[in-house]
């Protein structure tokens, strides 16, 4: 049975199936969307139980995961009105490398650009880190981003244009190599 019909038929059976198959994912969205890992905790859980208390309105247009992030979108969207914008963040990621057994230094350098690019992510205006984590970190595909965020399929082209275009000139200021955040 899928996730929201068993919300329907089982309220509570289907929250639970809803936060096991989907609270992580949603919760790593939004971590990197709104740059705060207490804030990000706090807006997955106002999701996952607006997602129960409105299935109902889940037509099944768009993936559920999709429909999921609209209503996260929204409530990061009303959490950045209230909060000072670009505040700082402490990077608490280690990267993921393909490496297995890397050196210190190959470690450290990896750690320093991944923590280097989160940074500057987070201080990309929202629209641009929303486009962002969905296509790059969620591997949403552009209708699916264009139905989670209610915006054109040209305004997703463009705001990942914009946002790729604002990393790589940040890049080029801190005097960083491209080609090795490309690797």
């Amino acid at each position: 049975m899928e996730v929201d019909k068993e919300i329907l038929a089982d309220p509570v059976a289907g929250s639970e199936r809803l936060l096991s198959e989907y609270g992580d994912r949603l919760f790593n969205t939004a971590r990197k969307m709104c740059c705060n890992e207490a804030d990000a905790e706090d807006l997955t859980f106002k999701t996952l139980e607006r997602v129960v208390l409105k299935i109902g309105t889940y037509k099944g247009n768009s993936s559920f995961f999709s429909w999921m992030c609209s209503i996260l979108v929204n409530f990061i969207r009303m959490d950045a009105r209230r909060k000072i914008p670009n505040a700082l963040e402490f990077c608490e990621d280690v990267p993921e490398t393909a490496d297995l057994c890397p050196t210190p230094a190959e470690w450290a350098e990896k750690t320093d650009e991944a923590c280097l690019l989160r940074a500057i992510i987070r201080n990309l205006p929202l629209e641009f880190r929303e486009v962002l984590v969905l296509f790059y970190y969620d591997g949403m595909s552009i209708g699916e981003i264009v139905g989670a965020l209610d915006i054109s399929e040209g305004t997703v082209f463009s705001r990942l244009h914009r946002a790729r275009e604002r990393i790589r000139r940040e890049l080029l200021r801190l005097g960083r190599d491209l080609h090795s955040f490309a690797s």
